[in-house]
């Protein structure tokens, strides 16, 4: 199975793009609002599906041309439920698959004759992991994202999260564009605080070195949807305090986990009661890592969903595995990431010409799959 991702950004890349690719699917990327050369990318990859995640100058430049090609589309709606009605829907009415962050907004596609499925957000533990410190970041508190004014919770969060710790002039650095410092924006901040724009490469080092990584929200009305971040910065070890919505409160345990904070008051007896206590924070960064590696991993999410984009694609699968009958070729990558995502203690691949013989463990579920002339017979030892 092919797979061309319209954007290239580090959610996609790093994230969902990656486990794709963890899973055998053969992946490119490249951005068609940006790169010129995208139809050059397309044609010469000639993918089976086109995965878009959105935005808004995505659909007149995309659609005619993949209608024109007989290409199916996914679309991945991360930007539900706030903007469901202007660019999601119409995105959905022209796709093959409909994923989307928020569990709310379902059944709102169900009324409009769309299958929706749940996949939120998440973190890739080959990319969201510990690393060493960085002496770049020097302070106590960080946050790392955008000042996103169009969205009045975020706004709230702000005042509740950031707006406190800066007017006690903690040692605190916010990363991100500078909309930060737009004096027409309804939340600004002094410039001794900002340090400018930082890449989501960088996430990883910030959690490794600085006490507390701070979080805020856009949607507080969702079960599921939250900011990406959440995911990436538990992923890479941080300790997380955030603002409280809904998906927080339902995905994971205040003081275990993470910590949040619904109020001013409370994000500074948080920050003056985490900063004193080293050793708790180690204590829930680790769990909040442990728990997004078993249950919120981009492989976790869409390993329910390869066997379904497989059989739209070639027909009911003879096995319930994730296959391509075209041809996957099982390499040791393959071997890696089933082993550590399954929770198998083993598994072994075996290629022959003519596989007859068997499996000799009585501990062993076999399945054959053929890949062109020979088969592969995997063996799942549990």
């Amino acid at each position: 199975m092919k797979i061309l991702f319209t954007n290239n950004a580090p959610v996609i890349k790093h994230g969902i793009g990656q486990a794709f690719a963890d899973f055998g699917v053969d992946v490119r990327y490249t951005q068609i609002v940006h790169d010129p050369d995208w139809i050059n990318i397309f044609e010469e990859f000639k993918p089976d599906y086109v995965f878009n995640d959105g935005g808004w100058d995505t659909y007149n430049i995309l659609f005619p041309f993949l209608t024109e090609r007989n290409t199916r589309h996914i679309f991945w709606a991360i930007e539900d439920p706030i903007f469901f009605q202007h660019l999601s829907l119409p995105h959905a009415l022209q796709s093959e698959f409909v994923f989307t962050t928020c569990q709310e907004t379902i059944t709102q596609y169900q009324a409009h004759g769309v299958q929706a499925y749940l996949l939120p957000f998440a973190c890739h533990p080959d990319f969201h992991k510990r690393v060493a410190p960085d002496p770049r970041f020097n302070h106590d508190i960080v946050f790392v994202g955008n000042n996103y004014s169009e969205f009045k919770e975020r706004i709230a969060g702000a005042e509740r999260i950031l707006k406190p710790l800066m007017d006690a002039n903690y040692n605190i650095k916010i990363y991100g564009n500078e909309w930060w410092l737009d004096q027409s924006r309804p939340f600004i901040i002094d410039p001794r605080f900002y340090g400018g724009y930082l890449g989501s490469e960088d996430l990883p080092a910030v959690c490794a070195s600085v006490p507390i990584v701070l979080g805020l929200h856009s949607v507080t009305t969702s079960s599921t949807m939250m900011s990406m971040r959440t995911f990436e910065v538990l992923g890479s070890g941080g300790f997380h305090l955030t603002q409280w919505t809904p998906a927080i409160e339902s995905m994971f345990k205040n003081h275990y986990h993470l910590v949040w904070s619904n109020s001013a008051e409370e994000t500074l007896d948080l920050v003056n009661y985490y900063l004193a206590h080293p050793e708790l924070r180690e204590k829930i960064a680790l769990q909040g890592q442990r728990e997004v590696y078993e249950k919120h991993t981009y492989h976790k999410r869409i390993e329910q969903f390869l066997p379904m984009l497989t059989e739209r694609l070639y027909g009911p699968l003879v096995a319930p595995t994730i296959q391509n009958p075209r041809g996957i070729r099982f390499g040791n990558r393959f071997k890696k990431i089933a082993f550590k995502f399954s929770g198998l203690r083993s598994i072994s691949i075996i290629r022959s010409q003519r596989t007859k013989t068997p499996v000799t463990s009585q501990k062993a579920n076999t399945v054959n799959i053929k890949v062109g002339r020979q088969s592969v017979r995997i063996n799942h030892h549990i």
